[in-house]
């Protein structure tokens, strides 16, 4: 199955239900089940008030935390970054040009599996 490696707290947040799309700078075609991997690197949890601004805690490294689906990838314009709310464009890089992957259906894994991640879209 595919997998994407994100950082920590975005990761936390697609969990949580507070993001529902990962921005990316390139699209995909791929449309299906793919797993959400916290990557090891903590540098952006340091950088960012997110972690208390939405009270994120427990927060896993190096780990599969979670599956979803990739529904759709949808180019960033002005008109649809601002239909988003502002918890939505607080975990992601939401400059114009970019591209949104829709996710839906997050089911969380318990247990996590540790595992180290890569860049793109991998296969684990």
């Amino acid at each position: 199955m595919k997998a994407i490696t994100i950082r920590q707290p975005y990761a936390q947040a697609i969990i949580l239900g507070l993001k529902h799309y990962e921005t990316r700078s390139w699209p995909t075609n791929y449309r299906g089940k793919i797993f959400i991997h916290a990557g090891n690197n903590q540098n952006d949890v340091k950088k960012t008030n997110l972690v208390s601004k939405y009270n994120l805690s427990n927060l896993e490294f190096g780990v599969i935390l979670a599956e979803c689906e990739i529904v759709d990838c949808i180019q960033i314009t002005e008109s649809f970054k601002n239909k988003q709310n502002k918890t939505e464009v607080d975990f992601g890089d939401w400059n114009i040009g970019r591209y949104a992957w829709k996710l839906e259906n997050i089911k969380l894994l318990n247990p996590a599996i540790r595992i180290n991640g890569k860049l793109g879209l991998w296969n684990f």
